[in-house]
């Protein structure tokens, strides 16, 4: 039954292929001059049209990225629409005039937080399958959890920007790269190769660094328990964790810097002045473990904060790793990478994460005098930024 329903929803189809193009004339011909002298017809067509033609314009009238991304902002806006006054309805319970249409007034009847309790219902009975995974095991949590969840979220974070790295492809999206003439995709096979047999050696580093920190944050008293940590806690950590992280890398970064370090140690980071995501980690593992491993958990260790909240914000680092040195400011992107791609091209400027202590101490006078700076902010639109602000004039780099 199942396969006749197929053939002739195929057959319908067809033929609705077939016709389409002969109804469309008829409509043409036969009810369109009935209308077509009215205002409104006119009007509306023209609107129509003078609507269609910005969106088109604004995605450069790529067909890859009108039905790419033009279809989620299209989707996701008009989603969010529909549903706004049901969610007023569910979460309020107002206004009564509408709110007595409920169909089944006693079962969820607003007003209702399901979707908060479900959403924090799904987290939770997903956490206790990790906790049960690791027999709720303080230390098996917090190393072997931890690596788990880091390593796969770094090789998602990764991939699309591998794959244009690797290939060149999608045009439509290389065109972001920062510094075009520099590590230009597909990028040297030599240089791939050099950072990949890299990544190994910091992999099992950073595991060994992780199971020798962790008792550290046991006996600080963080949280390991089977139950999440409410919404509102996960909230008031973060800025506390990010505080961290930002004093933790910038001084050890900026020690880095140190001429005899430098030399020594971090300029094997810097031998890419136009950084590519997968070289995030490509160091001597002494950097690795001092300016990688250990700031994310300064945080933690102020906090005594849920093993949840430590990956989640450390799922957060990665996300701002990779972007910055993704050597891509793509559309819509929340991160911009230009504040640390600058540091790659300049080497003696923004050593932090987020920026706070180079603007207290002054390390980012050099980049807020320069067109990067004004390039750094989420690109909304789809023409590059290094299209539409003009390029600033690069400096001789420090050797």
């Amino acid at each position: 039954m199942a396969t006749f329903a197929a053939v002739v929803v195929g057959l319908v189809l067809a033929v609705w292929t077939a016709v389409s193009p002969m109804l469309v004339a008829f409509l043409k011909e036969n009810v369109e001059p009935l209308v077509a002298n009215t205002r409104l017809w006119r009007n509306s067509g023209t609107f129509c049209q003078s609507q269609w033609e910005k969106v088109y314009d604004w995605y450069d009238g790529n067909a890859y990225l009108l039905g790419t991304l033009g279809s989620t902002n299209v989707y996701g806006l008009t989603f969010a629409i529909l549903n706004s006054l049901y969610l007023y309805m569910d979460i309020t319970g107002r206004p009564a005039a509408l709110v007595k249409y409920k169909i089944q007034p006693g079962v969820n009847a607003p007003p209702n937080t399901s979707l908060w309790r479900n959403s924090g219902t799904f987290c939770q009975n997903q956490w206790e399958k990790v906790y049960d995974w690791y027999d709720g095991n303080a230390y098996l949590l917090g190393t072997l959890g931890s690596t788990n969840v880091y390593g796969l979220t770094f090789a998602v974070l990764n991939s699309l920007y591998l794959y244009m790295d690797i290939t060149g492809r999608p045009a439509a999206l290389v065109k972001y790269k920062i510094q075009p003439g520099v590590n230009a995709p597909p990028v040297e096979p030599a240089i791939l190769r050099k950072v990949a047999l890299q990544l190994p050696i910091t992999a099992l580093v950073t595991f060994v660094a992780i199971c020798l920190a962790w008792p550290i944050l046991m006996w600080r008293g963080c949280d390991y328990g089977r139950e999440l940590p409410s919404f509102w806690n996960v909230l008031v950590d973060f800025p506390a964790l990010m505080l961290g992280e930002e004093a933790g890398f910038y001084f050890s970064h900026r020690i880095l810097h140190h001429p005899y370090l430098y030399k020594r140690i971090h300029k094997k980071h810097h031998e890419l002045t136009a950084p590519i995501s997968i070289a995030a980690p490509y160091a001597y593992p002494i950097e690795n473990v001092f300016s990688g491993v250990l700031p994310p958990l300064l945080g933690p260790l102020v906090t005594g904060c849920h093993v949840s909240t430590i990956w989640l914000f450390g799922c957060y680092g990665l996300y701002i790793t990779v972007t910055d040195h993704s050597g891509y400011d793509l559309p819509f992107n929340f991160r911009s990478p230009e504040f640390h791609d600058f540091h790659h091209s300049k080497f003696n400027s923004n050593f932090g994460v987020y920026g706070l202590l180079d603007r207290l101490l002054g390390t980012d006078t050099a980049y807020r005098q320069s067109k990067a700076a004004a390039r750094h902010r989420t690109l909304n639109g789809i023409t590059p930024l290094s299209n539409s602000v003009k390029k600033f004039k690069r400096d001789k780099k420090l050797k």
